[in-house]
């Protein structure tokens, strides 16, 4: 099993808090004040292993923003499509995020907080040309990418092929769609598909999408940061999931 580091003491404390699965926390000897005392008591409650380690041994080990202490966590599993699809309550209609080309952990994290808010089934992500399942993301996430179930696979068409034979209709986000998320229905089973920071959603991607969709915009800007774009577009997914329920006899 692999694991992944948090430094900091807000980062751990949070962690700690949250339920994430820390296998130890390492604290440096001599920097033990009230809030670093609190991080152990919490660990100690919960049973996790506190180390202490001789300062200077810390010092050479760790970088200067640990402040003192630093987790180890289990690095995120990932989960087999299959699986997933199996385990969607009967009456619910999929709801899959693919990501093509999210390299920025940050953004990964942020979007993995919303689509678990949101009640994504799962995010998908290549196995190349992706953002790290790691201390970035897991920070940015708050340990979403722990709770959330993300699907690993050899590529974004895979994922598009697979949707497909599950019956589920795929969804790209494109700033230069002439449909738009509002008049389109989204309530059924859906696959959306979001693009990387920079270039958006590739061409063979694009082409492969059962249909492009635009978020509408009031404002002079050309597109938004993938994650805010994500979000919008999975917020207004929920709705029309919630409003398609509230009408059933």
């Amino acid at each position: 099993m692999k694991y992944v580091r948090i430094h900091g003491r807000q980062p751990v404390n949070e962690a700690l808090s949250d339920g994430w699965p820390i296998r130890e926390i390492v604290v440096r000897q001599g920097s033990r004040d009230a809030f670093l005392s609190e991080i152990v008591s919490k660990a100690s409650a919960l049973g996790i292993k506190t180390v202490q380690m001789d300062s200077s041994a810390f010092d050479r080990t760790f970088p200067r923003q640990s402040q003192g202490v630093v987790a180890t966590v289990r690095e995120v599993e990932t989960r087999n499509l299959d699986d997933v699809l199996r385990e969607i309550p009967a009456g619910q209609d999929p709801l899959f995020v693919a990501l093509d080309g999210i390299e920025d952990p940050h953004n990964l994290g942020a979007i993995t907080r919303t689509c678990l808010a949101m009640g994504v089934h799962a995010i998908v992500i290549p196995k190349h040309r992706t953002a790290s399942l790691g201390e970035g993301a897991a920070k940015s996430s708050a340990g979403a990418i722990f709770k959330q179930p993300i699907c690993q696979v050899s590529n974004i068409h895979y994922f598009i092929e697979w949707a497909k034979r599950q019956g589920m209709w795929v969804y790209g986000l494109d700033a230069g769609a002439t449909a738009d998320i509002w008049n389109t229905d989204l309530s059924g089973p859906v696959a959306l598909i979001i693009g990387g920071e920079d270039r958006g959603l590739a061409r063979l991607t694009r082409e492969k999408c059962d249909f492009l969709l635009k978020i509408p915009m009031a404002g002079r800007i050309g597109s938004l940061n993938a994650s805010v774009a994500c979000g919008i577009a999975i917020s207004e997914c929920r709705r029309q999931r919630q409003q398609k329920a509230s009408k059933r006899p």
